[in-house]
């Protein structure tokens, strides 16, 4: 077998396995059954006649071998990734691209209140939005398939570029008819009494739950587990349970007064932040510094706000 030859496929398998450390976290990344990764993976072996996964306790990991083919393609990639922005920004001739991720719970924020600004500055600028959990955006900024993002968790991962933001306090999201509707805070241990609405692990906000739910010593137990915010404020309009959410996540469903935002009464949860995200070695484009900027200046005057007391609040 010649490196032309190689079967990029099954190579780029072995790169998610080295990633998330794992066959079946591997599949699950890339959405397809664990068992299609492994029989990828041990053609590849048979063909090349070397062993590129080995055990170490409850995780996989690479080879020698196995760890020269993951940064080949990775490098591979990310040259191709590169050339395919120019022929991009070439086709839609509009003076370059960014592209940005963003939690779902900060998108409103973002778009009204940032790339407003932005498309005055930049108009010829395509920008390309998505969204997503915390763990699959930190993945994308490592490969290097986007160039900045906004997300909500416990910590700034490490190996990236970041400014945190106080983003607290994390709020028990119900109906005006809820019984906890009235309350100025609300217990951990009191919410164990009632159905809650979850997002999945993945989501920073699952996270700073988990750890809340923790220190308490109680047992996080829900009755529904969303992957999209949109689904958990249905499911709370419904009437069907407690979601979580920060205040800044839904503000025009509160202002209409369609649902209630009770303070979770937690030091952790008074503490939750945000995170400006980048990749320490990616060089940005004039107009991706532009929108680094505007992010940066606007997160450090949100927080600036919710510090302020409460008569010096707009």
């Amino acid at each position: 077998m010649t490196t032309a030859t190689y079967p990029e496929k099954a190579i780029s398998y072995l790169y998610e396995v080295g990633m998330h450390g794992g066959i079946r976290r591997a599949a699950d990344a890339l959405g397809i059954n664990p068992s299609v990764v492994s029989r990828q993976l041990s053609l590849l072996e048979r063909s090349l006649q070397l062993p590129l996964l080995e055990r170490r306790g409850r995780n996989v990991v690479l080879t020698e071998a196995g760890k020269l083919l993951a940064d080949d393609y990775a490098q591979t990639s990310q040259r191709r990734k590169l050339l395919e922005r120019q022929l991009r920004d070439m086709r839609h001739m509009r003076g370059g691209s960014v592209t940005l991720r963003v939690g779902q719970g900060i998108v409103e924020e973002v778009v009204n209140n940032v790339l407003k600004e932005f498309s005055v500055a930049w108009p010829g600028v395509f920008v390309d939005i998505s969204s997503g959990d915390m763990q699959s955006t930190v993945d994308l900024i490592m490969r290097g398939e986007v160039d900045m993002a906004v997300g909500f968790g416990t910590a700034g991962p490490p190996g990236l570029k970041s400014h945190s933001f106080r983003r607290g306090p994390i709020c028990a999201i119900v109906r005006p008819d809820h019984p906890i509707a009235g309350y100025s805070k609300i217990s951990i241990a009191e919410l164990t009494q009632h159905r809650l609405i979850t997002m999945s692990e993945n989501f920073g906000l699952q996270r700073y739950l988990s750890a809340i739910f923790k220190s308490e010593g109680q047992v996080l137990a829900p009755a529904y587990c969303c992957n999209l915010f949109s689904s958990a404020l249905s499911l709370c309009q419904a009437g069907l349970g407690i979601a979580f959410m920060t205040e800044q996540a839904i503000p025009q469903v509160l202002r209409q007064q369609e649902l209630r935002a009770i303070p979770l009464d937690h030091r952790i949860a008074r503490e939750s932040q945000s995170h400006l995200l980048r990749s320490a070695d990616h060089r940005f484009t004039p107009a991706a510094s532009y929108l680094w900027q505007l992010l940066c200046n606007f997160f450090y005057e949100s927080e600036a706000k919710e510090s302020a007391s409460p008569g010096e609040r707009r």
